[in-house]
This record gives structure tokens, C-alpha cells and sequence, in this order.
């Protein structure tokens, strides 16, 4: 198998002098890392961190793509170098299967190649806009385009939550495999009733940490730690800075700036409740981080995992969630009870072995159509 995962090498690698964590590219590592001990061989396609042009990641084999500097015209800088070094580092590799998740433009480029060499291509979304219409946050409309196009060519469509099947279907007139994100983390420490709030994301406008910033206000007895840098869009520092200005004077909110991912699971250990204030999302790693220690999740979104299951306490807007938050963080019983259904939850839905399994099968799908057709599982 071969990912592209443009900026997934600094989380891949455990790099600590790469400022950058996002939740598509952690929740990739960890498949990588299952699917390699489940027997797979595993490439990775990256954007260039500094890297070598070619080097191990604890067996999975990571290809720097060049950077595209000047070269070739403006304008169709898109077709040509990104996308055709994209085409030609894969036809290099010349992998079974081409695994791409999130929007982008690297998703054309894995139709291109999977058109090219007759190799299958497998899509997963990232988020419930991923299966939208209309502009994308980000993304030049010519790229938006090239995307769905992408997506209607893949062989397969892998989605996170009941939402995105129901989008892909409605938007784009095709069934998804919905596969529960799966994840594991064994040094974890369970979560404690008296233990801080945490917010844990990139400080960006779409995950509102003002909202976290606010309720840190309201409640003043309440400790909160919130985990995260800026992003790498154009005005993220600035943004970041904003929200440091409406935290400072606050003595119960603690911004400890960016954490390398290998350090972030320190964060969750003893916390005790954790918010996701995102304004949409698909199913979020922090969700996961937080279930399996047992710590409840408040948030305004609600991924099901099947219709009308989900593990997060949804809310209707900063004001139900400060209540629901009072609630937990002065009830014991309450968050007891929360704790245990969140951990039941993420035994019942996310292991890291469930969803390789589900994973395992979309692929010998899309390896071997003919023979399921016909009834034979090879």
C-alpha cells in the first residue's frame, strides 16, 4: 500500500523541531502501523519537512515529494510539477493499493495514477465537508474541482460516521464503506474527576478555541489546559496570537503552545472532561484519545458510529455546554457514569484491530472485485 500524506511525516517520524500535529495525519499513523503489523507493506508519499529523499520509518518506507518551487508555469503550477511528480513517484513506487484521506489536490493525482497503471484507489474523508458541495475552506475553486473529480473516480470511499455516508449518497450518488477511526495508545493513564479541562486541537478558526477560552472565563473555579499551536495557513500565527490575548489574565487557563503528538498523550493522562468546540468535524482523534482513558467528551458535534450511536455528550451552543460542564466537574457520580459509557463506547467501536479488519476487507474488495462478485474471498 502507498499513502499520500502531504504533511504527515512530522507526526510519522516523531519529529520534535516540526511544529505541526493534524488529527488526519495522526489518525494515518496509526493505521499505517497496524496495517503494517497486520502483513501489509506500507509506503508513504510527504510533502519535504527536510527530510532525506528516501528513508525508514520503523519499517514503513517514507518518499519525499520535491518541492515545486518555480518550476514549471505559473498558473499551471497544479498539473505540472505537483501534480505529475505526485504520478511519477508513484508509478516508481508501484504500490497494490493508493490510500489518500482528506481533500485535496493529491486526490486527482491518485485517480491520474490509478487510471494510468490500472491499480485501485482508495479515498477516505476527514471530515463531513469533504462531502459537500461548494466552496472548500482553503482550496482554489480549479482545485475543488480536480478533487471531486478524484473522489468519483475512486474505487472505493471509506467514511467516519453515519453523516458522511448519508453526504456521499445525497452529493455524489455513490455507497461508502463506513469504518469507525480506530486507535490505540498503551502508556495511557485513565482520566480523574478532579483533574483539569482540556481543550487539545490546532488553534484555528474552524476549531473555535474562543469558545474554550470563553467557558474558562465562566468558570472560574474550573482548571483548564489548552493544548495546541498554530496552524500553517496563511495569517495562523496571528490568529494564535489573538486567541493568547483573550486567555491572558486568565489564572485557570494554561496555552502550552504546540506539543510534538508523542508528548500529547501526556495531556489526556488525569484530565477530566475534554471539549471539542469545532464548528464541524468527522470523528475527531481527541475524541478517541479521551474515551479510551475514560474521560467524557463534551462537544457540538455528534459523529455516530451508527444511526443514533454516539460517545460525545453533544451540545447546543456555549451555554449548554457550560451547564453540562458544571454538571460533570461537580457531580462525581455524573462523570462516573460518563467515564464508564465513553469507555464502553471506544471498546464497542474504535479498537485499532476492528478497524484494520474493515480496512483489510475494502481493500481485497478493490484488489479482487471479480472474485467477490462471484462469492469467492481470496
Amino acid at each position: 500500500m502507498c499513502f499520500i500524506a502531504m504533511h504527515i511525516y512530522p507526526v510519522l517520524s516523531e519529529h520534535r523541531g516540526i511544529a505541526f500535529v493534524g488529527g488526519a495525519e495522526v489518525q494515518q499513523s496509526v493505521q499505517m502501523r497496524a496495517l503494517l503489523r497486520a502483513g501489509c507493506r506500507i509506503s508513504v508519499l510527504t510533502k519535504d519537512h527536510g527530510q532525506p529523499d528516501v528513508l525508514d520509518c520503523d519499517g514503513i518506507t517514507v518518499h519525499k515529494i520535491p518541492d515545486s518551487g518555480q518550476r514549471g508555469w505559473p498558473g499551471l503550477r497544479f498539473f505540472h510539477p505537483r501534480m505529475s511528480d505526485l504520478v511519477r513517484l508513484l508509478r516508481r513506487v508501484n504500490p497494490d493499493v493508493v490510500f489518500t484521506q482528506t481533500a485535496g489536490e493529491q486526490v486527482a493525482s491518485a485517480a491520474v495514477y490509478s487510471r494510468l497503471s490500472g491499480k485501485p484507489f482508495v479515498f477516505a474523508g476527514a471530515s463531513d465537508k469533504d462531502f459537500v458541495m461548494g466552496p472548500l475552506p482553503g482550496m482554489p475553486p480549479q482545485h475543488v474541482a480536480a478533487y471531486r473529480w478524484g473522489l468519483r473516480s475512486a474505487q472505493a470511499v471509506v467514511v467516519q460516521n453515519v453523516a458522511q455516508l448519508d453526504l456521499l449518497r445525497r452529493h455524489f450518488r455513490r455507497e461508502g464503506h463506513l469504518i469507525q477511526n480506530g486507535y490505540e495508545e498503551p502508556l495511557a493513564q485513565p482520566g480523574d474527576f478532579e483533574g483539569a479541562v482540556l481543550w487539545a486541537a490546532t488553534v484555528k478558526p474552524l476549531k473555535r478555541p474562543d469558545h474554550a477560552v470563553e467557558l474558562a472565563r465562566r468558570l472560574r473555579h474550573l482548571r483548564f489546559l489548552l493544548v495546541g499551536g498554530p496552524g500553517v495557513d496563511r495569517g495562523a500565527q496571528a490568529y494564535y496570537d489573538g486567541i493568547a490575548g483573550q486567555a491572558r489574565g486568565l489564572s485557570n487557563l494554561t496555552m502550552t503552545g504546540h506539543v510534538p503528538f508523542r508528548d500529547v498523550g501526556a495531556a489526556f493522562d488525569g484530565a477530566s472532561v475534554c471539549l471539542n468546540t469545532s464548528d464541524y468535524e468527522g470523528l475527531p482523534n481527541t475524541f478517541m484519545q479521551a474515551w479510551l482513558r475514560g474521560i467524557p467528551t463534551l462537544s457540538f458535534v455528534r459523529p455516530e458510529s451508527a444511526p443514533g450511536v454516539s460517545g460525545t455528550l453533544a451540545c447546543d451552543d456555549i451555554d449548554h455546554m457550560t451547564t453540562r460542564l458544571q454538571r460533570l466537574t461537580s457531580d462525581r457520580a455524573a462523570w462516573q457514569a460518563a467515564s464508564l459509557a465513553c469507555r464502553r463506547h471506544f471498546d464497542m467501536h474504535h479498537t485499532m484491530n476492528a478497524a484494520v479488519d474493515r480496512y483489510l476487507e475494502v481493500f481485497d474488495r478493490v484488489l479482487h472485485p471479480k472474485s467477490l462478485a462471484l462469492g469467492v474471498r481470496t
